[in-house]
């Protein structure tokens, strides 16, 4: 009769223990991540945060916490991890009433992009290990990654004639109100800019010096569409990392740049592109933008309408494709042909390269044997080098007459 009654007692606390579970399990338990940094370069790593509080009475001895991100980002701990087209992460908690558990993961963000975390799955199991109890929070984490970062110098290199015209033109006019300092007069001088108490101090004529109003503004065009659907991911992702450092180049000189795309934004599904701007926060704006490129929905060219009257008073203009498009390339010679220094720069890869010379030697031999009527068209950079052979009477860059420079990409 004892037994009976003990069972009977157990058997009625498992039962109102169950039920407990069953009605405030979740009440008082949270859960959410967050990335400890808004933003890292492509290669980099960061951090992300799991944070679980149970504020109630009852205990979690087994509590799954499941999180999922972009299979971009690799987790450098690898247990309890699945990868298929996203990244499945669960981690395995055994929480006490009112605690707060906090873990720290970290992770290498192997692809640029943007990506958000927006959902956490909760399962829980009573004192007995009865369940599972299933609940699903709302959680907001959101992550750059930005292009990843080409060496400096070939920027500097490539942008050297333009940047030439640019301090030349700095030094055409003066801004009366901008005071930079005093030196010697100069014949070629005004006696309005004569600054006669330095006069008095030093017993010779001087004159102030004011700062310019030479103000350059450069723009960046970039086309990220492939040759076709077998482009290599390098070329593409290429040109936006040589734009994001264009831009970075620039504002770091004090002059504003935008950028104008024909990549979608995965946010909008539009354009991406960024007005002319120099401010503090321009270069981090500039970086988000290149980072929500999908350049896999681009359009062949670039949407020019509007975009030449928001160019025009750029006078640093550089377009960066890795393929020929007719369209953008006669925009661009009516920049070039309206003022504006310009400037083609188009990645190839090494594959590309080889095969150029492949088709270089091919047409070089059949030129031999065929005779001064061999065109050469199809060989030696027809395809997606930049180079190639006249279009319609046109240059060997089409419509385009500026100068073009080719770059070698690499990972």
């Amino acid at each position: 009769m004892k037994m009976l009654w003990i069972g009977a007692a157990a058997f009625l606390c498992w039962q109102l223990q169950v039920f407990f579970y069953q009605k405030f399990w979740n009440r008082g338990l949270s859960a959410g991540v967050q990335f400890l940094q808004k933003a890292v370069r492509e290669g980099g790593q960061g951090e992300l945060r799991e944070v679980v509080e149970n504020r109630k009475f009852l205990p979690l001895p087994v509590l799954h916490v499941n999180i999922q991100v972009d299979r971009s980002l690799h987790f450098l701990t690898q247990g309890n991890v699945s990868v298929t087209d996203q990244t499945y992460r669960r981690d395995i908690f055994a929480i006490l009433p009112y605690q707060r558990i906090t873990r720290t993961l970290s992770f290498i963000g192997t692809r640029r992009g943007y990506y958000q975390s927006r959902r956490v799955e909760l399962v829980g199991r009573d004192l007995f290990l009865v369940g599972p109890y299933v609940e699903k929070q709302q959680t907001d984490a959101e992550l750059y990654v930005y292009p990843k970062a080409i060496p400096m110098e070939p920027v500097k290199t490539a942008c050297q004639e333009m940047l030439g015209e640019y301090w030349w033109k700095k030094k055409l006019f003066e801004d009366p109100f901008a005071f930079c300092g005093i030196r010697d007069y100069e014949s070629s001088d005004s006696f309005r800019q004569v600054n006669w108490k330095a006069c008095g101090r030093t017993g010779q004529l001087k004159v102030n010096v004011y700062e310019n109003t030479a103000m350059a503004q450069a723009s960046v065009f970039l086309n990220v569409k492939g040759e076709d659907i077998w482009t290599e991911e390098l070329l593409p992702e290429s040109v936006i990392r040589i734009g994001g450092a264009l831009a970075e180049q620039w504002l770091a000189l004090g002059i504003p740049v935008g950028i104008w795309t024909n990549g979608r934004d995965v946010q909008n599904g539009g354009p991406v592109k960024v007005m002319p701007g120099a401010g503090p926060d321009h270069g981090t704006t500039i970086l988000q933008a290149l980072s929500r490129i999908q350049w896999r929905e681009a359009e062949d060219s670039l949407e020019w309408g509007g975009m030449e009257a928001e160019a025009a008073g750029s006078s640093l203009v550089v377009y960066v494709s890795c393929r020929r498009d007719e369209t953008d390339l006669r925009n661009l010679e009516w920049l070039r042909q309206s003022g504006a220094e310009t400037l083609w720069i188009c990645p190839y890869t090494e594959r590309q390269e080889a095969q150029r010379q492949v088709d270089t030697v091919l047409a070089d031999r059949r030129l031999r044997e065929e005779g001064p009527g061999f065109s050469g068209r199809g060989f030696a950079g027809e395809g997606p080098d930049c180079s190639g052979g006249s279009v319609g009477g046109e240059g060997p860059f089409g419509p385009y007459g500026g100068p073009v420079k080719r770059w070698r990409a690499e990972e």
